[in-house]
């Protein structure tokens, strides 16, 4: 529940105008307070208060102070965002967790549906449980008669599920969510854009997460509580003698401005 320090309340309203449901309204002594109606916890109100006199019931309310953006800063993301490739293949040096962290954390700070922030993670590097993981893969595409092409390009040396000395950040939901694909989505993007700006290639682990969803004994080696499902995977790590030189070509959207 939000709450308003009545002492501190300056009565500006800046806290109502940014309330996406209007929880909160002026009382009789022109103060803020909460109305009664369901709040989607954005924090909005906390965001823009200028005398902190906002607070809830279940946690802080800010975790810093908004610092404007570097210069050049719109020109430099756009250039991330245009750089971002995949990338298979890595260095047996590890990725200091802190990074893979910090990455992750990141994510948190994405939107979600309502606010939830559902989406937790498994981070995996240890290669003998790895193994594990692909050899019940490869088993299943062998007694189901799928994905063939996984055999063929693992037998010749080539691992498309998980890539080669790969740390694989796995992104599981909740199933009763309000939107897990798209929360788990957001969140892998805003986490994989911070890696790769940090010199950590990623590449999305499609074949992966179908797998781990379909094979049991995959979801107890992960501790995949029931309820959840994994909505994405990760591969990540320094890349091996990959060096991009050049942007692709990519057909324009079709961007349309109704009037």
């Amino acid at each position: 529940m939000i709450l308003i320090d009545q002492d501190k309340c300056i009565g500006c309203g800046r806290c109502i105008t940014v309330c996406p449901f209007t929880v909160l309204q002026l009382n009789d002594n022109g103060k803020a307070e909460n109305g009664g109606k369901r709040c989607i916890a954005c924090m909005h109100c906390a965001a823009v208060c200028p005398c902190n006199a906002v607070s809830r019931d279940f946690g802080p309310t800010v975790a810093g102070p908004v610092k404007p953006l570097p210069e050049g800063c719109a020109a430099a993301v756009k250039q991330l965002i245009y750089q971002r490739r995949s990338y298979r293949r890595f260095e047996k040096r590890k990725i200091p967790e802190e990074l893979v962290r910090e990455a992750l954390e990141a994510g948190t700070m994405a939107p979600s549906a309502k606010n939830e922030h559902p989406v937790s993670w498994r981070i995996l590097a240890d290669e003998k449980k790895k193994q594990d993981i692909m050899e019940d893969i490869l088993r299943c595409c062998k007694e189901k008669q799928m994905a063939a092409e996984l055999i063929g390009e693992y037998e010749n040396g080539n691992n498309p599920v998980m890539g080669e000395n790969a740390v694989l950040l796995i992104a599981l939901c909740r199933e009763d969510a309000i939107n897990p694909q798209q929360d788990t989505a957001i969140a892998m993007t805003t986490a994989e854009l911070l890696l790769q700006a940090q010199g950590i290639g990623t590449c999305w682990g499609g074949y992966l997460t179908r797998f781990l969803n379909l094979l049991p004994e995959c979801r107890r080696l992960l501790e995949i509580p029931e309820g959840c499902l994994v909505y994405g995977t990760l591969m990540a790590g320094y890349p091996d003698n990959q060096c991009y030189r050049h942007i692709p070509f990519r057909e324009q959207a079709d961007i349309r401005f109704i009037e």
